[in-house]
This record gives structure tokens, sequence and C-alpha cells, in this order.
């Protein structure tokens, strides 16, 4: 008897340290891996995290933010000729983009695959970020959190970034937060040394806070000496400039809890119906 105590007590403590590594690693498939999804172009191809699926009373939307070089091949700026403004103006077509969500079963990837044509609703080249829309009114179980802006970053702290290499489904790399002030083209950059690879770009870094994994950027680049890219000084769109992009481009439904999305499209609607009336304005002066 006094054996078999001695056994369970030797065994108890192994146990729940296992019973905690498997409860951590199915965090991290929930909150990090779960919400990164491939976003398709033509033949270009690279990463979206999904940041917001719900219904805020405009009916289910799902998002999916992504780099704006992921998705540039869709993007069509064309002239017309317009009658109101009795001028040639340039107007913007855009092709559907193509977002495919993994299936996965007891932290294993399935074959099978949730396949979305979707619909860029803003992008922007120089801060190199995209917001596609999906088409469909289906509510997805995970999405990514934004960090809280009351949260502070700091050098050395441990992250992870994910996203879809090449013929691959998502894939997480780690390593630390090295930099947080790089300015490349006028904008700033953090760098971080978890390895992003081609196939990553759009995809997530995330930091651990809380207990919990938040979403603080978009992998966008890497450095390259000698023509060689050095994955693991990686340079990824932060946070605070995804907030402030979404405050710019009247997309706060993204950020915001209360606000909804219909409610920012009728603002870029009006933005762009102010912009038009401009032209006609300058035009008429002239």
């Amino acid at each position: 008897m006094r054996i078999w105590l001695m056994l369970i007590l030797a065994i108890a403590p192994w146990c729940s340290v296992r019973a905690a590594e498997e409860a951590e690693i199915e965090l991290q498939h929930r909150q990090m891996l779960y919400p990164v999804v491939r976003v398709s172009s033509g033949s270009a191809a690279g990463s979206g995290t999904v940041l917001y699926s719900e219904d805020r009373g405009d009916g289910c939307q799902t998002y999916v933010l992504t780099n704006h070089h992921v998705v540039e091949a869709a993007i069509q700026i064309k002239e017309e000729w317009s009658s109101l403004l009795q001028a040639m103006v340039k107007r913007e077509f855009n092709d559907e983009v193509r977002v495919e969500l993994f299936r996965y079963a007891e932290g294993s990837r399935q074959d099978v695959t949730d396949s979305y044509q979707a619909e860029i609703a803003a992008h922007d080249k120089n801060h190199d970020l995209a917001l596609v829309k999906l088409k469909t009114n289906r509510k997805l179980d995970h999405v990514a959190r934004l960090l809280p802006e009351n949260v502070m970053v700091r050098i050395f702290q441990p992250i992870w970034a994910v996203g879809c290499s090449p013929a691959h489904p998502p894939i997480g790399t780690t390593g630390h937060i090295n930099y947080l002030d790089e300015v490349i083209d006028r904008k700033v950059y953090w760098m971080g040394s978890a390895n992003i690879i081609y196939g990553n770009s759009g995809g997530a870094v995330y930091l651990k806070h809380g207990g919990d994994y938040w979403f603080i950027g978009v992998p966008s680049r890497v450095a390259v000496t000698w023509g060689q890219a050095v994955t693991h000084m990686g340079f990824f769109v932060p946070i605070p400039r995804v907030r402030q992009w979404c405050a710019d481009e009247h997309l706060t439904f993204l950020t915001a809890p209360n606000v909804k999305p219909g409610e920012c499209f009728a603002k870029r609607e009006e933005r762009r119906k102010a912009a038009e009336m401009r032209l006609l304005f300058e035009k008429e002066k002239k």
C-alpha cells in the first residue's frame, strides 16, 4: 500500500505539469494559430488574420487584415470619363481574392479547408495594409484580439509570428522583440527575431499578456544582406500603426466594440463623395 501511495505521489506532479502544458498549447492554437488564414490573389499568395467576425446589428460580417502587397494584383486603377465632372477620372476596379480557413482536429490540421471569395474593403500602399471582407454570413469561431492600448511592449519580450509558408497551412515561429522604432519609407516598424519567411506576409505577430495571446502586428518584410533574406530580422507593422490606420480610414469597428461596420463604410462613402465634389468645384473655378 505504501509503495502505491509513493508512486501516486511521485506521478501526480508530473500529471499536473503535463495537463498545464496541454492546456497552454490548446490556448495557443485557439488564440494564435486558428485566426490566421491564407489569402490568394491570382498567382500571389500570402497570409491574413481574422480581426472581426460578428453581428452588431447590421448582419454577421467577417473581415481579414493583410498586407497591401498580398492583394495588390487584384487592385486595378483605371481612367474613365465622368459625366458629372466632365473630365477623365481615376476609378478603382478590384478583383475578388480568395481566403482559405484551415480546419483542425485535436491540434492537427485536417485536409479539408473552408474557402471563401472576398472583396477588398480598404487598402493603403503606403502603410502596406489592406482589409478584405469575406462573402459569407457565417460567424467564425476564432478571431485575433488587438493588444490593449495601455499595455507597454518592451524589447526582448517573447513573440510568436504565424503565417502561411509556401504550400503549407499556417506555421508559427518564436523569437523576441528586438527593436521598436525602425523607420522604413518614413513609416515606423517593429523588428522581431521570430522568423518571417516567404508567404508569412499579412499574417500575425502575437505577444502574451495576462495569460492570453494578443495581436501586435502584421509581418511585412525582412532584412536583406548581400541579396539574401535574413529571416530572423523580420519587420512588422506595429499595433499602434494598425490602430491609427483604422482611425484614419474610418474602420474603427475593428478597434472599438460599440461601432458597426455599416457606420464606418457609410462615413467612407461620404468622404469619397466629398472628395469628388471638391474636384468638381475646383474644375468649375478654372
